[in-house]
């Protein structure tokens, strides 16, 4: 890019042709107060709050620094007594529009136009109050909209479109009736919403407020833990908001790659949400066919015992991919000191990916994507956003090879069965940059692809679990030999997500140990349930599908008895060796 060079305030700065006036000013630490500008998403000036006073060939005007291109030469002032009126105005009626009494407001302290009145030295509205009674939707299960506090700065609008890709919300009517509506102004849990809560993430005011962590704490109260989200391998970056030990909400980290502040359902919501399975807070031995509380002594003694009666032909060992890469390779070097060769992952076997590394940002330039084996709308969702930016932002085309019906089927331009993988690849000629993303479930019709587009077409594992690629690091994804594993211990994290195939043949073992957060699901299968931390409570890394090593920070502490996971497995390795 080329440099240009501005005089800002008096002062000569530097700037990249392209940039806004606001870009400049942000670059060089000059100050201009905004209220609809985000960084993430394109700028619609409307809120007035950013204008500055621009001389450009003999000639002053009064504009949106967000919106205005920086040129060479140019003269502009940020601040001023004409300025400041204007923008005292424009907050004075933006609060006069709709009811914004703070002390009524889960956002006070936080708001963004509630920052600015303090700002700008407002404390009554010049004008009269409207005060419409506008609805509160309620009928999301996650977040409410409360179009009372709404500011109408399109915020929530642009990030649905522009980074979700999902245009749920759009805005209706005009003047003092405009409102912001979700598809044909239907109630928000009614419409095409996903649930990522991107919307609630961007939003400047207490307009879309989250349920559970409303009126628990200000900013200042609060403390933010940057960490990993654990739910799937795409590896998102995380701000779990803490307060007294508690965690209020997980948020999206706008700094970290793959994701860039972007969250799905699963990693935002419902771990806080829809967890209902009950702690296991002490370690559990089974005594005349129930469980009964243990001290940790005599359950890890128990274990150690098994295991070394055992023929370590007999001794099965599984480890859950949501376990870090420091545990994988602990739980690793545990088993194969001891010769068990029947180690597998708890949710099967994993299949050694060609792509060693590779970045979903570059679905972004993908003008036609291949999904084979692969449901988007349910699993690796961030990576299922970049392709609805693709398809309804930049008119990429979508075909789906699968058996079934996914939740992407849709959006498809074609939906085809396996054995119709050819017409994928003609329909590949017409595209430049064609991305295949596969999953868990793709069999020989992926290897046609391979075979037809290898000069042509990017390839993008969609690693199942968490933490595949460390498993696969560890050693962990070959085969699991159920049947002959008489001995069988499994790392399940807090994994809930178990094969009811492999259930009924550890009903058949002699002897299960689990180290497991919860006690559901295997109450019916453990002789011993060792209690261990959830996401929140663990510390490490990660390998995502890309490659990329992340870290994962612990946010809280772990409650009882709970020991980290590396601690049990390290006084198995010592019992075992006596």
């Amino acid at each position: 890019m080329a440099e240009i060079t501005l005089n800002i305030d008096g002062r000569e700065v530097k700037g990249e042709r392209g940039d806004t006036i606001l870009q400049v000013c942000q670059k060089n630490g000059i100050d201009v107060p905004t209220l609809c500008h985000f960084a993430e998403l394109s700028n619609i000036g409307s809120c007035r709050v950013c204008i500055v006073e621009i001389e450009e060939r003999g000639r002053t005007r009064i504009d949106t620094s967000c919106t205005t291109p920086a040129a060479e030469g140019m003269v502009v002032r940020t601040n001023g007594e004409k300025l400041n009126a204007f923008r005292k105005a424009a907050i004075e009626l933006l609060l006069s529009e709709r009811n914004h009494f703070c002390m009524y407001c889960e956002m006070s302290g936080d708001c963004e136009l509630q920052s600015l009145a303090y700002r700008f030295g407002i404390d009554h509205v010049r004008y009269p109050y409207f005060y419409p009674k506008l609805p509160v939707d309620s009928s999301r299960k996650y977040f409410i909209m409360d179009h009372n506090r709404c500011v109408l700065c399109r915020r929530c609008v642009r990030a649905c479109a522009e980074l979700v890709g999902n245009h749920t919300l759009g805005v209706m009517e005009r003047g003092i009736g405009t409102m912001i509506h979700a598809d044909l102004n239907v109630p928000f849990g009614e419409s095409s919403c996903v649930s990522c809560g991107t919307c609630l993430s961007v939003c400047p005011t207490g307009a879309l407020v989250d349920r559970r962590s409303a009126y628990m704490g200000r900013e200042i109260q609060v403390e933010r833990v940057k960490s990993t989200c654990l739910f799937c391998s795409v590896g998102c970056g995380t701000e779990i908001v803490v307060r007294d030990d508690y965690i209020l909400r997980v948020e999206g980290d706008w700094d970290a790659e793959p994701n860039r502040g972007l969250l799905c359902v699963a990693g935002r919501f419902e771990p806080l949400y829809d967890e209902t399975r009950e702690r296991a807070l002490k370690p559990l031995v089974r005594r005349d066919g129930r469980l009964e509380e243990a001290s940790w002594e005599e359950a890890l003694d128990l274990v150690a015992e098994k295991l070394r009666g055992f023929d370590k032909k007999a001794i099965g060992a599984l480890a859950s991919t949501r376990a870090t890469n420091e545990t994988l390779r602990l739980f690793a070097d545990l088993f194969k000191e001891m010769g068990v060769e029947n180690l597998g992952c708890l949710e099967g076997p994993i299949a050694e990916p060609r792509e060693r590394e590779f970045s979903l940002a570059d679905l972004d330039e993908a003008d036609m994507f291949i999904v084979v084996g692969e449901d988007l709308a349910e699993d690796h969702q961030v990576a299922g956003f970049f392709v609805k930016r693709g398809v309804n932002n930049r008119g990429a085309r979508l075909v789906i090879v699968d058996e079934k019906e996914t939740g992407f089927a849709p959006l498809a331009y074609r939906w085809l069965k396996p054995d119709e993988v050819e017409e994928a690849v003609r329909l590949c000629a017409a595209a430049a940059r064609p991305a295949v993303i596969y999953g868990a479930r793709a069999g020989e019709e992926l290897e046609v692809l391979r075979r037809e587009l290898a000069d042509k077409a990017r390839f993008f594992w969609m690693a199942p679990g968490t933490n595949a690629r460390g498993a696969l690091a560890a050693g962990l994804g070959g085969p699991f030999d159920a049947e002959a594993a008489r001995c069988v211990y499994i790392l399940a994290c807090d994994e809930g997500k178990v094969c009811q195939e492999l259930m009924a043949q550890l009903k058949e073992a002699d002897f299960v140990a689990v180290q497991s957060s919860y006690i559901e699901p295997w109450a019916e299968v453990a002789d011993v349930i060792l209690p261990t931390v959830i996401w929140a409570e663990k510390e490490g890394s990660i390998t995502n599908l890309e490659g990329r090593t992340l870290k994962v920070a612990r946010a809280v502490e772990p409650p009882g008895e709970v020991k980290v996971e590396g601690e049990i497995l390290r006084a198995i390795r010592l019992g075992v060796r006596g």
